[in-house]
């Protein structure tokens, strides 16, 4: 168990869905840190639009998300050869691996839809069929650059993403009572749910620092209000967790 106290006395709110909220707040806590998990999206499962069947019709599977594999996985998909593979960030690859998948390519650091687009592999995809594995309502920047290369590209959507539970409003307003220190926001669906949750504790959110995982999400972050923005390098727990324990260690030292 890591105990170097680097995040001692500062307050987190971990805004990310389940499982990876847990994660980070187990990490939080063995640093010394206080977090309060109150994920502003909730992840359910729905049925894929393919018959489990037609999964292997494809040269390549695209991963979006980890939860996009562990819903696949829920909906029977199972190990399959002679087809490639590619992963958004390494929680997703973990995941594939662990699975039994073997993963031909991850994208590199911000593990976002951009870096994967960047890949070679992925430069080269005229003419071979793709199968994009996301939830519902996700960006279309991947898919539509893809086809764009001349791939054939189907997108299956195994989860939705829905507004917190009432008992996760509750978790937040009395966080917000229990002066946070900072906050952590992974995409702008969280960062926009967050703001509706709070309600009229608003005026406790927005002079709170915040770590977001991109320049895209900072803009959107700076243009709801949000004073001091803290980047990531990416969406991964240990990118989250290097720029707080740096945000911490500079603040002491301020």
């Amino acid at each position: 168990m890591v105990e170097n106290h680097k995040l001692e006395g500062i307050k987190v709110l971990v805004t990310r869905p389940e499982p990876q909220a847990d994660r980070l707040c187990r990490s939080i806590q063995e640093r010394g840190g206080i977090a309060y998990n109150c994920p502003m999206i909730d992840i359910i499962p729905i049925q894929p639009a393919l018959p489990l069947a037609e999964w292997k019709g494809y040269d390549w599977l695209v991963f979006v998300s980890a939860n996009a594999v562990r819903f696949a996985l829920a909906a029977g998909m199972a190990p399959m050869a002679d087809i490639q593979i590619a992963a958004i960030g390494p929680a997703t690859a973990a995941a594939l691996e662990k699975a039994g998948f073997q993963v031909t390519c991850q994208a590199p650091p911000p593990f976002t839809s951009e870096s994967l687009l960047s890949l070679p592999a992925l430069q080269r995809v005229a003419d071979k069929e793709l199968l994009v594995v996301r939830g519902q309502g996700g960006r279309e920047l991947l898919p539509k650059a893809l086809a764009d290369r001349g791939a054939a590209v189907t997108m299956v959507e195994v989860y939705r993403r829905a507004f917190p539970k009432k008992q996760v409003l509750e978790r937040l307003h009395r966080a917000l009572s229990e002066n946070i220190t900072v906050v952590t926001v992974t995409s702008g669906e969280i960062l926009a749910n967050l703001k509706q949750a709070a309600g009229g504790m608003l005026g406790r959110l927005l002079p709170l620092p915040v770590i977001v995982i991109s320049e895209r999400l900072a803009c959107l972050a700076r243009s709801e209000g949000f004073r001091q923005i803290i980047l990531a390098e990416s969406a991964s727990n240990v990118s989250i967790l290097r720029a707080l324990e740096q945000w911490r260690l500079a603040t002491a030292e301020s």
